[in-house]
């Protein structure tokens, strides 16, 4: 579909979708300096940040639109329709950006630990140099490059992006 040309688009339906995912564009990957943005492909916004993914029964292809061209075209207002997703991922992003300027407590063995939530959870560096993370008694799989990055991959563990995704 041409952005910029959906509500035009003669055939689109305007209404009958559905909200399978809502993502930050700031997330998909490393933006530096300059914040990312994505355009809705319904009316043409160029400031999206949070990106709601829809499909519908007679389109072929998922769009990707604003919050406003979601909500019209899932008919979908409600507290648990996509402003409120969107709200949520808002919310998470703000904490996300606190996650590594909180007062970290030292372990014994000089990690990194916090108690949140009712989990004892930790950042530790592993033989090989990188990074892992525990989330009480279980540890990542995966290992990290730096410090900063296993405390931010365990804050994703703890709090996914978008967990009503049906993706």
């Amino acid at each position: 579909m041409s952005i910029q040309q959906g509500w035009r688009q003669r055939g689109l339906p305007h209404k009958g979708w559905r909200l399978i995912a809502v993502y930050d564009s700031r997330d998909a990957e490393s933006h530096g300096d300059s914040p990312r943005y994505e355009v809705c492909q319904m009316c043409g916004n160029e400031q999206v940040r949070y990106v709601h993914v829809l499909d519908h029964d007679d389109v072929a292809e998922s769009i990707e639109v604003g919050c406003v061209c979601a909500e019209n075209l899932c008919e979908d207002y409600s507290d648990s329709g996509p402003r409120a997703r969107e709200r949520r991922l808002v919310n998470r992003a703000a904490r996300r950006s606190k996650w590594l300027k909180r007062k970290w407590r030292q372990s014994a063995k000089g990690n990194d630990f916090l108690n949140v939530e009712g989990n004892n959870l930790g950042v530790h560096q592993q033989k090989n140099g990188r990074w892992g993370y525990r989330i009480n008694s279980t540890f990542s799989v995966t290992s990290y490059p730096t410090e900063d990055a296993a405390k931010l991959a365990l804050f994703d563990r703890l709090w996914p992006a978008d967990p009503e995704s049906t993706q």
